[in-house]
């Protein structure tokens, strides 16, 4: 091997060796990329947790209301009902009351002296 080649050999040496320090430095850089990557995958899915467990909550909430909103409803209708028996229980008594003064006011009173 001659003088020349020998330094050809060892300039593409130091090309290999600096390419290979440039590519270990971008293998750090990537990396450290993944990493950044994985925590952020990570509070991600804590993310995601939460926001599951407020659905299911108000999921729980709703159906609690759907279930109360049920029984006022049940409790309206019977109200309602109770009402219209109370008013038919009145007009029923007002016709007897009607009625009762048309036979008492056929009995006259004489000889009261007030």
């Amino acid at each position: 091997m001659t003088l020349k080649e020998s330094q050809g050999s060892g300039q593409k040496v130091l090309e290999i060796k600096t390419i290979t320090d440039q590519l270990v430095a971008a293998s750090g850089r990537v990396s450290l990329v993944v990493e950044e990557n994985s925590a952020a995958t990570g509070k991600m899915a804590a993310g995601s947790q939460v926001v599951t467990q407020a659905i299911e909550t108000i999921a729980s909430v709703s159906e609690e209301n759907t279930a109360s909103v049920e029984e006022v409803a049940a409790s309206t209708e019977e109200m309602s009902a109770q009402v219209q028996e109370v008013t038919a229980s009145a007009q029923s008594l007002a016709e007897m009351a009607k009625a009762l003064q048309g036979v008492v006011g056929q009995f006259k009173l004489s000889g009261i002296v007030g």
